[in-house]
């Protein structure tokens, strides 16, 4: 179906009965009661009118690969953001709206003379699902190159989250429940040793090596500012098979690999023995990275 305000001229395609199926890494076997793909902010806003009518609860998601939906389906409505591209370049400033893959960034900015990204070549995922989980490589955060980001909550505003307010070493997470990222700016090194940057680009994008005949959720867990998670995952042990459909691996230790037979309580097991056991050994307490979507 079709749902548009009425002082609004774009419209926005409703889905109804969505198998979850093939929106994420991890594949659902649920539906969603609705479902949208905005391509517009003015689409968007038409999407949370609708819900907020219907008195219907929202999840958001980018392209899937952080993030868990449930087996037992969403009884509200389900937006993603996948559609909502658009790449723009002011001096060394690049702004990206939410739906931009994150490797799609990366090579523009390196067209642009723009440095500073190359490292984090080879994480899958959007721009979006990169800022709001601090997407690190290496000894690098991307929020070490965060200008500002726009945001929107549930009520259609729009709202800007500068960089001095520090979200990222606070450990804060930059969204707050009832928002969704439209689109970050980052600031960027301008430089002319393009040749490099992708050389360098693409020996990352080599470490990150997803097997095709796997499915993927990358950065399970946050890093703290005393440790890295993977080095805590490797230390409890719990890199390799655990008698589940899915395993964290064995060279990016904070990444999950899933079985096609795998389902959703398999991956919440391992999650919840990475805890429990990174905990018992290691003494610290791991921070989800990736979003679990609870049935509604």
């Amino acid at each position: 179906m079709h749902y548009n305000l009425g002082f609004q001229r774009e419209k926005v395609n409703i889905e109804e009965n969505k198998s979850l199926s093939g929106l994420t890494f991890f594949n659902s076997r649920g539906h969603a009661r609705f479902y949208a793909e905005p391509e517009t902010i003015g689409e968007l806003r038409d999407a949370l009118r609708m819900a907020a009518e219907e008195n219907l609860r929202i999840q958001v998601i980018g392209s899937g690969t952080h993030t868990i939906l449930p087996d037992g389906g969403i009884n509200g409505l389900l937006i993603s953001m996948k559609r909502l591209k658009g790449i723009t370049i002011k001096g060394a400033l690049i702004t990206a709206m939410a739906g931009e893959s994150l490797d799609e960034v990366i090579n523009t900015a390196i067209e642009h003379n723009l440095m500073g990204l190359e490292e984090f070549g080879g994480i899958p995922g959007t721009i979006a699902a990169a800022i709001r989980i601090n997407a690190s490589s290496q000894s690098k955060h991307i929020g070490e190159y965060h200008f500002y980001t726009d945001t929107m909550t549930f009520d259609g505003k729009i709202h800007r989250k500068p960089d001095y307010l520090d979200f990222f070493n606070s450990r804060r997470n930059i969204l707050e429940e009832n928002e969704i990222l439209l689109s970050t700016t980052l600031r960027l090194k301008e430089g002319k040793r393009t040749a490099e940057a992708r050389i360098k680009k693409e020996r990352y994008t080599e470490l990150m090596f997803i097997p095709p005949c796997k499915n993927f959720i990358g950065n399970v867990f946050k890093d703290g500012s005393t440790y890295k998670a993977s080095d805590l995952i490797k230390k409890a042990g719990m890199v390799g098979d655990k008698g589940l459909r899915c395993e964290f691996s064995s060279v990016q230790s904070n990444c999950l690999f899933s079985y096609p037979e795998c389902t959703e309580k398999d991956v919440k097991k391992l999650i919840e023995m990475a805890v429990n056991e990174v905990e018992r050994i290691c003494g610290e307490h791991l921070e989800l990275s990736v979003s679990i979507v609870s049935e509604n």
